[in-house]
Formats: C-alpha cells, sequence, structure tokens
C-alpha cells in the first residue's frame, strides 16, 4: 500500500462518496479552491458565498431519491452518517441529501471536515476551470505526477493522505456497521477512489468519473475490479 494511503483492506463501516451538484463557481467557469473564499457564506455572485446554483439544488434531490432507493431496497434501514466538505456548496449538498434520506430513517446533521475540503489549485484558483485540463496533464505526467507543481497545485498524494487519514482516524476507529456518505469535490472524489481502490492517486482520471450530484457505493466499485 502507498505509503501517503491509510485504508485497510478491511473497512468497519460501508462508504459512499458524492459529489456536490453544479455550483456557482461551475456557472462561472470558475475554479474555486481556496477555503477561505469558498467556505464563508458571504461574497460570491449573489453575496451568500459560493454555493450550489439553483439547478444543482435539483441535481441533488434528483440524486438523493436514486441513493435513497440504492440504500433502503429490501425495507433496509441501516444508520447513516454524513460528512462533508465544509465548503458552501458541499455542506449545501450534504444537507439536501439528509433531507432526502430523513424521509425515510432518522439522519443527523451532515459533519463538516476540512479534510474533505477541494483540492487546492494554487495559482489556478479563481481562474478559468479550463485550467483543470493542465492540473490533470500534469499529474498523469512522469515521473513527479503532480507532485511538485510550479503552479502550487496540491499533489494527489497529498489529497489521499488527507482523506484516507481522516477516514481511519475519524471514522474507522470510533464506529462500526454504518453507512457513512462522504460529501466532497470533484478531484477529491476521484482520488478518495483510488484510496479505496488502493492504486496510484495520479491515476485518479482513470476512475469512472462521478458526475455533480452523483454518488458513488465503493463496495459495488471494489466488487468490480
Amino acid at each position: 500500500m502507498q505509503s501517503y494511503n491509510h485504508l485497510p483492506s478491511q473497512l468497519k463501516n460501508h462508504y459512499f462518496i458524492g459529489r456536490h451538484g453544479f455550483s456557482l463557481a461551475n456557472n462561472a467557469g470558475l475554479i474555486c479552491s481556496n477555503p477561505d473564499i469558498a467556505i464563508p457564506t458571504t461574497g460570491g455572485p449573489h453575496g451568500q458565498g459560493w454555493g450550489l446554483h439553483e439547478r444543482g439544488k435539483e441535481q441533488v434531490k434528483e440524486k438523493a431519491g436514486l441513493l435513497a432507493q440504492h440504500l433502503f431496497a429490501d425495507n433496509k434501514k441501516p444508520e447513516i452518517v454524513i460528512f462533508c466538505s465544509p465548503f458552501v456548496r458541499t455542506h449545501q449538498t450534504a444537507q439536501i441529501i439528509r433531507g432526502v434520506l430523513n424521509e425515510t430513517v432518522p439522519v443527523a446533521e451532515p459533519i463538516p471536515n476540512i479534510a474533505l475540503r477541494e483540492r487546492f489549485y494554487g495559482e489556478y484558483d479563481m481562474t478559468s476551470d479550463e485550467n483543470y485540463k493542465l492540473c490533470w496533464k500534469d499529474d498523469a505526467t512522469g515521473p513527479d505526477h503532480g507532485e511538485h507543481s510550479d503552479k502550487g497545485v496540491e499533489s494527489p498524494s497529498s489529497v489521499c493522505e488527507r482523506t484516507t487519514r481522516f477516514i481511519v482516524d475519524e471514522i474507522e476507529s470510533k464506529m462500526e456497521g454504518k453507512v457513512v456518505i462522504l460529501v466532497a469535490h470533484g478531484d477529491v472524489c476521484q482520488i478518495m477512489q483510488t484510496g479505496f481502490m488502493h492504486t496510484d492517486a495520479w491515476r485518479h482520471r482513470e476512475m469512472e468519473h462521478v458526475d455533480t450530484a452523483d454518488w458513488r457505493d465503493m463496495e459495488l466499485v471494489n466488487n468490480k475490479a
């Protein structure tokens, strides 16, 4: 196992990863990865932070309904815990998911944790989202695979390290038998998948893509591998 991936081969809980819905930053064509900009509920195009676009809220409701069907098939009623990035768009997404699932089983308020924050894109922050492609190209190119970005972009291994350490230290060590939903961001979801599948973090673009507002059952992903 890579030194930056802390996940054991056997997990005590059943994990789902979810990506936030279409956001105001998506609508503006901007990369919004700085916590100082993306966490506050001020600023942004409407003065209420860089949260979800109305289109994104509807996306999340629709996808959360499909998640509910999946989770509650055969009258199952698992105990569900939701963790999320503290960015406005992910916190809003997690709250919508919670509201939909709460119609069937009691689900506590989502728990924000900074370890699930967006990958930081350095000098590309608040620039065109076309610059994601430059970061992904750097990730895919050896021998460094995005480890020493001259633009200050956070490396895939750094994202994998902080997210998998959080899962082990704050979830696996404290609970068992739960359905755990981790609501995060595009690259973070892709990179977490590499952690669950125990492959190199830089290969995240080779993983099945998690679209906006979509979710992924990591047990099913591993069973396909």
